[in-house]
C-alpha cells in the first residue's frame, strides 16, 4: 500500500509538471476569419474557427508572458498551468470583448486599461515641464491602481513597465501636437531627460502594442525628423533603425511598419525607393516580406500607364456604372464619403471644374465609399446639395476600394481615354488639378 501511494504521488507530480508547460485557450470570434492567432515570445499559434466561430487549443509556455491576440488586436497575459476564454465580435470589439477563466481577471483589467482615455489633445498645449510632470503623475496614478488589484508579483512588475511605455508614447508625439500651438517649439531639457529614462531593450514587452508603438514612434521622432516628408525623411529613418536597434526582430518590425506607413500615407511607392531597398536587404521575417511585397504589388498596378482596374459602382437609382462606360473620354474620379468633412468641402470644386471644362473630352465621376447602411444619408446629401457630375456608390462588397487601394478619403484619380492611369493620386479639385488636366485636354 505504501508503494502504491508513492506511485500515485509521483504520477500526480508528473502530471502537474506537464500541466505547467502550457496554457489552455478557447473562445468564440464572431464575424472573424477562419482562424484565431496568438503571438507569444517568438512563436505564432493558429487555431481554426468552427462554423460558429468557436476555437480551442493550447499554447506551450514555460513562464508567464504577454501575448498578442489577433493581428495585434489586443494584448493578453498568459500564465503556465492556467486557462483563458476569449469572446468577441470583430464588428464591435470594444463593446463585446470579454475574458473569463482563471486568467480572466488580469485580462479584463488589461482591457479596461486599453479603453481608458488619458487626456485629449488640448493637453499638448501645455508647457513642456508641466506636460512631463502630468505624464509622471499619470504613471504614478495608474501604478497605484495596479497595486491595489493585488495581482501576482511577476505580472505586476511587467505591467508597471507596460504602463510606463504606454504613457511614454504620449511624450514622443508631444512635439508634433505642440507645434500646432507653438510653431517654433523644439524638445527641451525636460522632454529629453524624461525620454532617457526609457529603455529600448525591454524585450519582455516586445509583443505588446504599447511597447511596439513606443519603439515605432521613437524611431520616427528621432530618425524621421519628427514625421517630416521627402527623400531625406525616408533615408534618415531607415538609417536610424539600422544604426540604433540591434535585435533582428525589432529591426524587422520597425522596417516593415515604416515601409507600410509610408506607402499608405503617400498612396504609393514614389519616394520610398531607399526605404524599400533597406527593407528588402535587411528584413528577415518571411511574413513581413510577403506582406510588403503584396502591398507594393497592388500599388504598382496603379502606376501611370497601367490599365485602371475595371469597376462596377451604382447610381442613386441602383443602376450599374462601369469604367468601360467612360471609354474614349478622360475621367476625373473623386472618391469620398458622406461622413467625411474634407470630402464635402471638395465636391463644390468638382462642380466648378465641370462648368470650366464643359464641352471638352472629360467626364467627372464621384464615388462614395459609404456602406449600404449609410446609403440613405448619401442620397439625402445629394438631393440637398445637387453636386455636379455623375454620382455613384460602391455597393455592399466594395471591391472598388480594394482594387484602387482606398484607405482614406478624399482621393482623386485621373484616367485616360484608353483606360490607362494618368495619376492614381491626382491633385484635389481645390488644388492644382488644372495644371495636370491642361496637359492632356
Amino acid at each position: 500500500m505504501k508503494y502504491l501511494f508513492g506511485t500515485i504521488i509521483i504520477l500526480l507530480l508528473s502530471f502537474s509538471c506537464v500541466r505547467k508547460d502550457f496554457v489552455y485557450i478557447n473562445g468564440r470570434i464572431e464575424n472573424g476569419d477562419s482562424v484565431a492567432t496568438v503571438w507569444v515570445d517568438d512563436s505564432v499559434y493558429t487555431f481554426l474557427l468552427d462554423e460558429n466561430g468557436f476555437f480551442s487549443g493550447k499554447i506551450n509556455l514555460v513562464k508567464s508572458a504577454f501575448a498578442s491576440f489577433g493581428s495585434n488586436i489586443w494584448d493578453i497575459y498568459l500564465r503556465p498551468g492556467e486557462d483563458l476564454t476569449i469572446n468577441m465580435n470583430l464588428l464591435n470589439i470594444s463593446g463585446s470583448l470579454n475574458f473569463s477563466g482563471s486568467l480572466g481577471g488580469i485580462n479584463n483589467y488589461l482591457k479596461e486599461q486599453e479603453m481608458a482615455v488619458y487626456f485629449d489633445k488640448d493637453f499638448y498645449a501645455l508647457d513642456e515641464e508641466v506636460f512631463v510632470d502630468k505624464l509622471k503623475t499619470l504613471i504614478d496614478e495608474k501604478t497605484e491602481l495596479l497595486k491595489a488589484k493585488n495581482f501576482d508579483k511577476d505580472f505586476t512588475e511587467l505591467e508597471m513597465q507596460r504602463i510606463r511605455y504606454s504613457v511614454g508614447e504620449r511624450l514622443l508625439v508631444y512635439p508634433i501636437y505642440k507645434q500646432q500651438y507653438s510653431a517654433n517649439y523644439k524638445p527641451g531639457k525636460f522632454f529629453k531627460a524624461f525620454l532617457e529614462t526609457f529603455s529600448l531593450n525591454y524585450h519582455q514587452l516586445f509583443v505588446t502594442k504599447a511597447y511596439r508603438k513606443f519603439l515605432l514612434d521613437y524611431a520616427y521622432s528621432q530618425g524621421g525628423n519628427n514625421y517630416s516628408t521627402g527623400p531625406d525623411y525616408t533615408t534618415g529613418l531607415a538609417d536610424y533603425v539600422m544604426a540604433n536597434f540591434d535585435r533582428q526582430d525589432v529591426r524587422n518590425f520597425l522596417l516593415k511598419e515604416t515601409v507600410d506607413r509610408y506607402i499608405w500615407e503617400n498612396n504609393g511607392v514614389d519616394g520610398a525607393e531607399y526605404l524599400l531597398e533597406i527593407f528588402r536587404r535587411e528584413c528577415t521575417d518571411p511574413t513581413s516580406r510577403k506582406y510588403i511585397e503584396e502591398v507594393v504589388g497592388h500599388f504598382e498596378k496603379l502606376l501611370p500607364g497601367k490599365q485602371a482596374p475595371d469597376f462596377k459602382v451604382f447610381s442613386p437609382q441602383g443602376k450599374g456604372i462601369h469604367l468601360s462606360d467612360f471609354r474614349g473620354s478622360y475621367l476625373y474620379l473623386s472618391v469620398w464619403a458622406s461622413w467625411c468633412r474634407p470630402c464635402k468641402k471638395e465636391l463644390p470644386y468638382v462642380g466648378s471644374l465641370l462648368k470650366e471644362y464643359k464641352g471638352r473630352n472629360i467626364r467627372f465621376l464621384s464615388v462614395s465609399i459609404d456602406e449600404a447602411s449609410e446609403k440613405r444619408q448619401w442620397v439625402s446629401l445629394l438631393e440637398k446639395n445637387h453636386y455636379g457630375g455623375i454620382q455613384a456608390i460602391v455597393g455592399d462588397k466594395n471591391i472598388f476600394s480594394k482594387d484602387y487601394m482606398i484607405i482614406s478619403v478624399p482621393r482623386f484619380i485621373l484616367i485616360a481615354p484608353d483606360g490607362s492611369i494618368i495619376d492614381s493620386n491626382a491633385p484635389r479639385p481645390s488644388g492644382d488639378i488644372r495644371t495636370l488636366l491642361n496637359k492632356f485636354i
